[in-house]
Order: C-alpha cells, then structure tokens, then sequence
C-alpha cells in the first residue's frame, strides 16, 4: 500500500470515528446542539479531506 493511500485511510477512519462517537454521546449524555454539530463538521469535514487528499497528491507528483 502506498504511503499517500495509507494517509488517506487513516484520515478516513479518524472521520468515521468522530462522526459515530458524536452519536454514541449524545444518546448517552446531554451534549448541547453546538458541540454535537462541531463534532459531527469536524468528523465529515475529515472524511472530505481525505477523499480529495490522493487526488491532489497525484497532481503534484505529475507536474514535477
């Protein structure tokens, strides 16, 4: 696996995680709208980045 994929899944997975623990706290403990929808942005914003990640990694190996 290439070190640029690997990067990639790790920020996934990261994501992912944050995303569900979002869910898993709010139903276990009273969290206020802001923290749950900064959690839920970071989580998604994470999850973005890392499908764009490998595609502008290629771009910059082309050009040089």
């Amino acid at each position: 696996m290439k070190k640029n994929n690997r990067k990639s899944l790790v920020i996934l997975a990261i994501g992912a995680l944050l995303l569900s623990a979002t869910f898993v706290l709010r139903h276990y403990f009273a969290i206020n709208d802001f923290s749950d929808g900064i959690l839920k942005g970071i989580g998604i914003g994470l999850m973005i980045y890392s499908l764009i990640l490998p595609r502008n990694q290629r771009c910059k190996t082309s050009q040089s």
